[in-house]
């Protein structure tokens, strides 16, 4: 009879269902098709119209990882023509059909001789068939089947992506969500518990917990501080047989860090601080440090520093080292021993990235008092005045008093000061200085007119500690003196025309003088009144610098022309009250009658 592949598959959907109800069972008992009716785990009978004669074979399952002796019992295959008699052979092909599992030919026996890993291959496609022993003829078509590897729990759970390293903030609340891990189990999932996983936590309790089910890690404690500590190592096991006694399992590490966040005011050390700065600090320097300390990191550290109050405020700076995160305390003005000694300044370090979360921790600030004593430095001599100016007339005896410079020992010991005049230059030989006064004194006769101005140098020193020096510039201005009579501006040339008119003028006469305004111009000019006049000319005054010729009446060309030249009268310059003469007798000698004037 030719069994259909409904009569096949049948017996073997109903061993598959059974045996999933039956974990941990193997099951052998035959079941047999009979000519017109299929049977069924559950006892219902189904009638159909078949063949007289079809297959009949056990269930077909093996267990994996087999170590017994013995080859492991697979099944058996049987056909209602098969009467006992040894007739029928049966033939076994397929996946493993020889290697594998092995048929006893008469009996239909299947035996599996390897042991199996499910994980490597799940189930075995093979072929059936049933011929006549005598003839070698097919009694039966040749029908397929599977051998199914039965799982057994021989996988551990494995975590792929361990260690773990992960951070949560500090101060978070109880419960917040750490990381998820994830564990794997190669067994069968749809059998049995082989690959049921449940999570717990080996180490790291009482601070984090773990879902057993998800793997999520989750904080177990309130307010976690980072400085109190911040590195934990958490062990997480997985285990399978939904954690049952005998399930195997797998674990792995999950290093927790808290970050940092701003829950920790600055503090100064100490409530009083005391610095000790010598007067001889430069302005805009550096004088001291201070810092506040912060037990958060990175920008919840950083803080800026103020001067709030004190009498030093005015005096001194603070500004904010970044890097350091130290208070740089600067120089803003001189510091002078003697006027003041110490300053008090309240310095304040404040937090400049604030958490509102973490408000009621605060005031994230804190004061200091900062003491500053000025130490007393050996400072050169002072003087009176950052220059001086000083006058003194041309022509001047030698040593006649300039002026007197006055320098002091800025000093509580009052030192005696020493003055020198630096002869860097020709001009500072000039002038002498009285070494204990300061006083300075011409050593050569000045003309104002050669040089006006003179610029020296003049040093002080202590007695008692010549290396500190102190210099001022000294300026000394020459005063005119009426030393330099007028002199004519030119030569003249005068030329009369013959046809001149009454009135009329004839020349200009100009005049200089080298001494300035005070002692030259305005110049006075007159005929010189020890020659006989001329009445034919006149002088009159331009009220400045100049005199004017003018031409009195007609002259006749040829009887008064030598008589003319002979009786022209001479000029005199007078300018201020001491006159020096300058005769023009040239004058005369050089003024001619034009005879070609139209």
């Amino acid at each position: 009879m030719r069994i259909t592949s409904t009569s096949c598959i049948c017996p073997v959907l109903v061993c598959l269902c059974f045996v999933q109800r039956c974990y941990g069972t193997a099951h052998h008992g035959s079941i047999k098709v009979t000519r017109n009716q299929t049977k069924h785990i559950e006892g219902e009978t189904e009638v159909h119209h078949r063949p007289k004669r079809g297959w009949v074979w056990n269930q077909f399952f093996v267990l994996e990882e087999h170590m017994g002796p013995d080859p492991q019992y697979v099944g058996k295959l049987h056909s209602n023509s098969d009467k006992g008699d040894g007739s029928v052979k049966y033939i076994l092909t397929g996946e493993g059909a020889g290697t594998i599992f092995i048929i006893d030919d008469t009996t239909g026996d299947i035996h599996s001789t390897k042991s199996l890993d499910r994980e490597q291959k799940t189930h075995y496609v093979l072929h059936a068939q049933a011929i006549d022993r005598r003839t070698n003829k097919p009694l039966e078509p040749e029908s397929e089947f599977i051998i199914k590897v039965q799982d057994i729990n021989d996988n551990a759970p494995r975590f792929t992506d361990g260690p773990y390293i992960v951070t949560v903030p500090e101060m978070s609340e109880m419960g917040t969500s750490v990381l998820q891990v994830t564990a794997t189990d190669a067994d069968d999932p749809t059998y049995g518990n082989s690959a049921r996983v449940v999570y717990s936590i080996l180490q790291g309790q009482p601070y984090f917990s773990v879902d057993p089910k998800t793997g999520v890690i989750r904080t177990a404690l309130h307010n976690m501080d980072r400085e109190a500590r911040e590195r934990y190592s958490v062990v997480i096991q997985a285990k399978d047989m939904a954690g049952q006694v005998g399930g195997l399992s797998g674990s792995t590490t999950v290093n927790i860090t808290l970050t940092d966040v701003n829950d920790n005011p600055p503090r100064f050390p100490q409530k009083h601080y005391q610095l000790y700065v010598p007067e001889s600090a430069q302005v805009g320097s550096a004088v001291g440090k201070i810092k506040a300390n912060d037990a958060d990191t990175g920008l919840n550290a950083d803080m800026k520093y103020t001067i709030i109050n004190g009498d030093g405020s005015g005096m001194f700076s603070i500004s904010t080292d970044r890097e350091t995160r130290e208070g740089i305390i600067s120089l803003k003005k001189p510091l002078n021993y003697e006027k003041k000694k110490s300053y008090t300044l309240n310095i304040e370090g404040a937090n400049t990235h604030l958490d509102v979360r973490f408000s009621h921790l605060g005031p994230f600030k804190d004061v200091t008092m900062l003491k500053i004593i000025v130490g007393d430095v050996d400072e050169p001599p002072l003087f009176t005045m950052p220059s001086y100016i000083m006058e003194v007339y041309e022509n001047a005896k030698t040593r006649t008093v300039v002026g007197t410079v006055t320098a002091q020992d800025p000093d509580s010991a009052n030192s005696l000061v020493r003055y020198f005049i630096d002869h860097n230059s020709e001009e500072d030989r000039y002038f002498t200085i009285d070494a204990n006064t300061g006083t300075i004194k011409t050593a050569k006769i000045f003309d104002r007119e050669e040089t006006p101005w003179y610029n020296i140098t003049v040093a002080a020193s202590e007695i008692d500690n010549p290396g500190l020096l102190s210099h001022v510039p000294v300026g000394i201005r020459i005063l005119d003196v009426n030393d330099n009579p007028p002199e004519l501006a030119r030569e003249y040339d005068i030329v009369v025309c013959e046809n001149a008119k009454p009135g009329q003028v004839i020349q200009t006469i100009s005049a200089t003088d080298k001494d300035i305004s005070a002692n030259g111009p305005r110049f006075h000019f007159s005929l010189d009144e020890g020659l006989s006049l001329n009445p034919n000319f006149t002088l009159r005054d331009n009220e400045g610098k100049s005199k004017t010729l003018i031409y009195k009446k007609w002259v006749s060309v040829f009887s008064g022309m030598s008589h003319l030249t002979e009786q022209l009268c001479s000029l005199s310059l007078s300018g201020g009250e001491n006159s020096n003469l300058s005769m023009l007798n040239w004058l005369v000698s050089r003024t001619q009658l034009c005879t070609q004037c139209v």
